[in-house]
């Protein structure tokens, strides 16, 4: 650590002392080395971008993640207004949109789902931020053209493609304990032939949480076999803690003309982590089939190929397409105890989904815009639950279809969407694999599954721009989201009979410039959740049920402050306010919703040596991680406690196309926890340097 401290006081003394090294390389260094993916955006703006102003949405820029040292898409959403992230069991961070849940938003890398077809969710953290150009996320009513399930709103990843000129990039940065970063990039035009490709690696042998950090005794619960009190966590670093990921992203395709494209994308994922236990509580289940939850993923890969293209047919008509195949396989390793020595069980999952999507655009007449939209796509799941069972299998398709009309009768000024959905979601094929006494094969069984589901999602909405440049929108829509497989076919907890959550989502605010210095916006949302998908209602079966109807609303205000020219000032305050009013409940309280969350930006370019200085701050409320419930009345409750984290980067160009940079996480060495019984890393450092050529 004291070599690391040193590097990064050298860093502050070399912008300090060496004005000549960086003086005039800032056009150097800034200027991107790529361009933003066109054909990954679901809806496409023109001259307007006119649908995500009648609602709330955000946008995080490759300048933003660069700047907050992200190095994954959960990392860079963690300072997004309205958007919480958690990480608990399994290691995996679990990302909320104003109280709704990861499963319950849609995920698209360049408009193409992303998730696992069990869960309805995938570990976000095997995204890199290397390869993407922006993040767009939709909060409330986001557009009837995105397809079903984005009942919480859309985060749509939007990836890198060749700039102007051939580039080459680079970036190299160590941490603690030899913790390293990796990745390089390359694009280029030959033609109208263009072609991108990124390679990204990323490992660590663990992290430590802080100082602060005090043991406490918890219980190892085996079942059979009774409970065992012990301290789960000693001080220092967090037990099995490691990962390490490689990934390669790339991307070819050729610009036929204006309004034709044609690309094919591909990306390969490799990885593996350990998963920190519970300084709470872990189970251990020994008898066969066995499971732990003493884990690790030890194999965990994603590859997909998406054909992407848009072709003018008239002046007035244009069509875009996407055809795409994703695959994904893991390998869960349980453990007898916390040595983590002993291997118990080894389950996995095989997925694959592939589909498409059909869009167009209508200019009827230049103040009308017509726009439709067809997705179907299939997904098959497999899972055992250790190497000795065979797969249980399942299979279902959904599908929908959108009609959305852009009405513009004074131009940009005023505007007017409106549009409906027709989604449905149908499962073919279901399995379950049943063992005998001693846990051994049996046989494989074919379930009944439910019949198909289907709903109408109308959304309408507008915007009105004054002289003043003071902005008014509003928008209503409904949007459902259809059970997981988890949820219908789950060994303990699984229901055939379940229907789609359904959420109406309402949304008022007015943004305004003052002057050139400060841009505010203020919004007020209203959501109202209905059959909404929960075990913990008043049934003695433990199984889910449309049990829940919950009622979020609350408030975000959002400045932006630029007082110069090098300083910048942005701070998000969101307020939440979440009631359970379902029948039989026990409390209103709802989990994972906190009441507050603030995100804080400033960013200083010292002038003539153009150093960087980005301070990130957030402050996170306290949320209920585990709260009593009708068949469960004596469940203890869980609060995590709210905290505050701050992170400073400083960045120093040299010479014509490098950057050295040195970066510090929870500076104030913060023990806290984002999930109850998961303590969260302390103060760690990085220093690293990249180039452009």
């Amino acid at each position: 650590m004291k070599l690391v401290q040193s590097f990064l006081a050298a860093l502050v003394t070399l912008a300090m002392v060496c004005p000549a090294l960086a003086q005039e390389t800032e056009t150097e260094t800034t200027a991107k080395d790529y361009q933003v993916y066109e054909l990954g955006e679901v809806v496409v703006s023109g001259k307007s971008d006119a649908v995500n102003k009648v609602t709330d949405t955000y946008t995080v820029t490759a300048e933003d993640i660069a700047a907050s040292h992200a190095l994954t898409v959960p990392e860079a959403l963690s300072y997004v207004p309205g958007i919480t992230v958690t990480t608990g069991r399994k290691n995996e961070p679990s990302i909320s949109i104003r109280g709704f849940s990861q499963h319950e938003a849609l995920i698209l890398i360049d408009g193409v789902p992303y998730y696992e077809t069990n869960y309805g969710k995938l570990n976000l953290n095997q995204l890199p931020t290397d390869m993407i150009a922006r993040i767009d996320i939709v909060k409330g009513a986001a557009s009837v053209l995105y397809g079903p399930n984005a009942m919480a709103g859309v985060i749509n990843i939007i990836t890198k493609k060749q700039g102007i000129k051939p580039s080459v990039s680079a970036l190299a940065e160590v941490g603690e304990d030899g913790a390293y970063h990796l990745g390089a990039s390359h694009g280029n035009s030959l033609g109208k032939f263009k072609y991108w490709i990124n390679v990204e690696r990323r490992e660590a042998s663990g992290w430590y949480m802080s100082d602060d950090f005090t043991p406490s005794v918890g219980a190892t619960v085996r079942k059979p076999g009774g409970t065992t009190r012990e301290v789960i966590q000693e001080e220092g670093e967090r037990d099995n803690s490691s990962y390490a990921q490689t990934s390669v992203w790339f991307k070819a395709g050729v610009d036929v003309a204006k309004d034709s494209a044609y690309y094919l994308s591909a990306y390969y994922i490799d990885s593996r982590w350990g998963m920190p236990p519970s300084t709470i509580s872990n189970n251990v289940f020994p008898s066969r089939p066995a499971f732990s939850q003493y884990f690790s993923m030890d194999k965990y890969q994603d590859w997909g190929l998406d054909l992407s293209g848009e072709q003018a047919i008239t002046d007035n008509f244009k069509l875009r397409g996407k055809l795409f195949y994703h695959n994904h396989e893991d390998d869960l390793v349980s453990y007898s105890d916390k040595t983590y020595s002993e291997v118990i069980a080894t389950s996995r999952y095989k997925d694959y989904m592939a589909g498409g999507a059909l869009f167009g655009d209508w200019d009827i007449v230049p103040e009308d815009t017509l726009r439709f939209s067809v997705h179907y796509r299939g997904d098959s799941h497999k899972e055992r639950d250790d190497e000795y069972l065979p797969f249980a299998e399942a299979m279902s398709y959904t599908g929908s279809l959108g009609l959305q009309n852009d009405w513009k009768p004074w131009g940009d000024k005023f505007v007017v969407i409106a549009g409906v959905s027709y989604d449905w979601f149908d499962v073919t094929k279901a399995q379950s694999v049943e063992t005998d006494r001693n846990g051994n094969y049996d046989y494989t069984e074919d379930l009944d599954t439910p019949s198909t589901m289907d709903s109408f999602n109308p959304m309408v909405g507008a915007t009105y721009t004054f002289t003043d440049q003071t902005r008014l929108f509003g928008s209503i829509a409904r949007k459902t989201r259809f059970p997981t497989l988890q949820q219908l076919f789950g060994s303990r907890s699984g229901n055939i009979n379940l229907e789609a959550e359904q959420s109406t989502n309402y949304t008022l605010g007015v943004g305004r410039p003052f002057g050139k210095m400060f841009y505010g916006e203020l919004s007020v949302f209203y959501n109202d959740i209905e059959d909404r998908i929960s075990r913990d209602g008043p049934y003695p079966d433990s199984m889910y049920h449309n049990y829940s109807n919950v009622k979020m609303y609350g408030f975000e205000v959002i400045g932006e402050l630029t007082p110069f020219k090098d300083l910048l000032l942005r701070v998000g305050y969101t307020y939440l306010h979440s009631e359970d009013e379902s029948d039989g409940a026990v409390t209103d309280d709802v989990l994972w919703a906190p009441k507050n969350k603030v995100d804080i930006k400033v960013q200083y370019i010292v002038p003539k040596v153009r150093t960087k200085l980005d301070f990130i701050g957030i402050y996170m409320g306290s949320h209920y991680d585990q709260l009593p419930t009708a068949s469960s009345p004596d469940t203890e409750v869980l609060e995590t406690s709210g905290y505050f984290l701050a992170n400073f980067k400083l960045t120093q160009p040299l010479w014509d196309k490098f950057e050295a940079f040195g970066y510090v996480s929870n500076i104030l060495d913060r023990d806290y926890e984002s999930e109850s019984g998961y303590p969260g890393q302390g103060r760690a450092f990085w220093v690293g340097l990249s180039a452009k050529f």
